[in-house]
């Protein structure tokens, strides 16, 4: 099973070079982006349904069209877990669905390929919208994006020691909320 930074690695730089017009790399980085997806969708929605395919299209399509909103200097994978995410967001609305997904299952959009495989990353923004605004960012930029506490701290005008309390009250709230909810 490839590691987060391995998928970064391979996928960050398909994505520039895309991005630089070079149709090959596009080409590759749709198709490898395709095989996550539907591991990512199939784990939420069922494996084997046609909206899954229709997700990974719409996904993919997504990408293409929004590709100029990437932001080079970030990572790659969790811009594209966002569309993924806000895709299957709109998918189950549209249906009148709600999923619940427990926070210990959270795993990475890009855990594996293969859809029979991959353990894939949940719908966590759920419980990070019920943190307050700075604590939620904090977060979120520690956690999901990897900056370290000192970056992130000083993005905030914070000190690092300040940003630590933060964090850890926060991940210690959202642990309690998820034993909550889970009885």
């Amino acid at each position: 099973m490839p590691k987060q930074d391995e998928t970064e690695e391979r996928l960050r730089p398909l994505m520039i070079r895309s991005l630089e017009g070079d149709p090959g790399a596009h080409r590759e980085l749709l198709g490898v982006l395709g095989r996550f997806l539907r591991g990512y969708f199939a784990r939420r929605i069922g494996a084997g349904t046609a909206e899954v395919e229709d997700l990974v299209q719409e996904t993919l399509l997504a990408v293409h069209l929004k590709r100029d909103s990437y932001d080079r200097s970030l990572p790659f994978t969790p811009w594209a877990y966002a569309l993924a995410r806000y895709k299957l967001i709109d998918h189950l609305r549209r249906r009148s669905r709600s999923i619940q997904v427990p926070l210990e299952d959270a795993g990475a959009l890009f855990a594996a390929e293969d859809a029979e495989e991959g353990a894939l990353r949940t719908d966590l923004d759920r419980l990070l919208q019920r943190l307050p605004d700075r604590q939620r960012s904090l977060v979120e930029d520690v956690k999901l994006q990897g900056l370290s506490v000192e970056e992130a701290a000083k993005k905030r005008g914070v000190t690092a020691v300040s940003a630590r309390v933060m964090l850890h009250r926060s991940l210690k709230w959202l642990n309690q909320a998820l034993r909550d909810e889970n009885g």
